[in-house]
């Protein structure tokens, strides 16, 4: 759109129009890249959660931490992904070494009050009972007892 120019006041409204146009591209501009940038929010989490969980970055560790570790790898490696192929061997521990250790550094204290409480309960002398061990022929014996009694009719 070329608009003829004749004077210095047809200059200055031509200048002052494209201005205009300028600024309102630019606010145009900065709208639409705000919608994108709402509409990209949900692959930001998602990336950014990924993330999280792949890139270990604890920098104090904990006994805790690091027994909860040995065991979660321990359990996957040898039972869960015990035929899995190698690579989901290798990043599935890995992946859950990593979530483990962030879960144990947020909640490091609740862990061991918690596992504290659960073995004074287990340890407890009013709730210890005793039960004896009954051999093989003790409990063959016991079953024929069951099997051979009379029932009692009403």
């Amino acid at each position: 759109m070329k608009t003829n120019i004749e004077n210095i006041d047809d200059l200055r409204a031509e200048r002052a129009r494209l201005k205009n146009q300028i600024t309102i591209s630019r606010m145009k501009l900065k709208q639409q890249f705000s919608l994108m940038k709402e509409e990209l929010q949900p692959a930001r989490q998602a990336l950014s959660f990924t993330k999280s969980l792949l890139i270990n970055n604890s920098k104090s560790d904990s006994v805790v931490g690091m027994g909860l570790r040995f065991g979660v790898n321990a359990l996957l490696r040898n039972t869960v992904l015990a035929r899995a192929s190698w690579l989901t061997r290798l990043v599935v521990p890995y992946v859950a070494n990593n979530f483990v250790s962030k879960y144990v550094a947020k909640n490091d204290t609740a862990i061991i009050q918690k596992t504290v409480e659960w073995v004074k309960d287990k340890t407890n002398e009013e709730n210890t009972r005793i039960i004896p061990k009954r051999s093989l022929a003790e409990k063959g014996l016991l079953w024929i007892k069951k099997i051979t009694k009379d029932e009692e009719k009403p």
